[in-house]
């Protein structure tokens, strides 16, 4: 039998040895992950050494890395995409799954307060009796004068079943409700009727659930007589491209509703069946109709199924993913193109609306507040449409 021949390594050498192995085993898993960008890893790998050294103040590792993060891919060049600091990431997808934790309202911001422009139904606003027009100017000890209105938005916001007390200004009064955070579910697609017999839509944003809510308000109307129905994608930021298909698969006929392309070139399509809603629609646009918003009414325009009012839309052309990082943050990053049912693309071009009709400046200042009796862009389609 072979005898093994025992060697013995001084405790400094073998943790020597051992550093250099780890390291090793370091570079080589660095070396076959790699980076895509050298010049990225250079430079950062440079700085860091730099003020790793050399940096006289506090080097807090977490903000420096969220900050460069945000460098990296503003320096992408694409507005659309971005770094969502992990504190955020978790609102973040709510909201875009349809829901939001908090006290279950939209608001406009200014010097003087929160002005509550929407609240969603069986929120803890609606159950605490908030309405549409007040001002919330206070929220657990912070104030819109001393804190800012951004700190007191801030404030609102919390972990479910927590409690919030606001400060609200209401016709001259001053007024306190207490009220408990909940997991709220937006409310992204409403209908009404108008005086004259038209249906009015409102889609506010295509987030999870929205397809949902609009076939129940489309149903609602057609089931109440409407003569026809205006869709409104104003201030609509986008969301999901299989929601708004779902909505658009009624209003189309049979075809292709949009295509996206990847960056090899693989193409997915959508594509509505053969019923179609017969009733004339008209879709009002504006420069804040983004993303899919301008896409649904791009399609109902090339299909000659709805007039097209208000301004020309923002021109975005491309679809986001979110990638979580192993930190619990992530990158919104623009991985698809967007091509219309013609194979048009919208990146930097948008749409112009078959009718311009643009609201005034006190208008669109007050857009949140405006009823669709007073609404002239809405009265007008409704108009148009008889």
């Amino acid at each position: 039998m072979k005898k093994i021949r025992e060697v013995r390594v001084p405790l400094v050498t073998a943790l020597f040895l051992s550093m250099t192995a780890a390291l090793l085993a370091v570079l080589c898993c660095l070396a076959a992950l790699g980076w895509r960008t050298p010049a990225v890893a250079d430079k950062l790998r440079e700085i860091d050494r730099i003020a790793a050294d050399r940096y006289i103040g506090t080097l807090d590792e977490t903000t420096v890395a969220d900050y460069a993060a945000v460098g990296y891919v503003t320096g992408l060049g694409d507005i659309w995409s971005s770094y969502i600091p992990a504190e955020q990431y978790e609102a973040y997808k709510l909201n875009t799954e349809g829901k939001n934790c908090g006290i279950g309202v939209m608001v406009v911001t200014d010097e003087k307060g929160l002005h509550v422009s929407r609240i969603y139904d069986d929120s803890p606003a609606a159950q605490a009796g908030m309405q549409q027009g007040d001002c919330i100017v206070g929220a657990d000890g912070l104030t819109v004068p001393q804190d800012g209105a951004e700190a007191v938005l801030e404030a609102i916001q919390g972990e479910e079943g927590t409690p919030v007390t606001l400060t609200i200004r209401r016709d001259g009064s001053t007024l306190e409700m207490t009220m408990t955070r909940a997991i709220v579910t937006q409310k992204m697609a409403w209908g009404q009727m108008l005086a004259d017999g038209t249906g009015y839509l409102r889609i506010e944003n295509f987030h999870v659930g929205s397809a949902e809510q609009f076939q129940t308000a489309l149903d609602a109307l057609v089931q109440a007589g409407a003569r026809a129905i205006v869709l409104d994608v104003r201030h609509n930021g986008g969301g999901r491209v299989k929601e708004m298909s779902t909505m658009l698969d009624p209003l189309l006929p049979e075809g292709t509703i949009m295509t996206l392309r990847t960056k090899d070139g693989e193409e997915i399509v959508y594509s509505s069946d053969a019923a179609q809603l017969d009733l004339p629609l008209a879709v009002l646009i504006d420069e804040q109709s983004i993303s899919a918003a301008e896409f649904f009414a791009a399609a109902l325009q090339e299909y000659d199924c709805a007039l097209l009012l208000g301004t020309h839309t923002t021109g975005k052309g491309r679809a986001q993913r979110t990638f979580e990082l192993s930190d619990g943050s992530a990158v919104n990053l623009s991985v698809e193109e967007y091509f219309t049912p013609q194979g048009k693309s919208l990146a930097g071009v948008g749409i112009a609306p078959d009718i311009e009709a643009p609201l005034t400046e006190e208008q669109r200042e007050a857009f949140w507040f405006l009823m669709p009796e007073n609404d002239p862009q809405i009265q007008k389609a409704a108009e148009m449409l008889k």
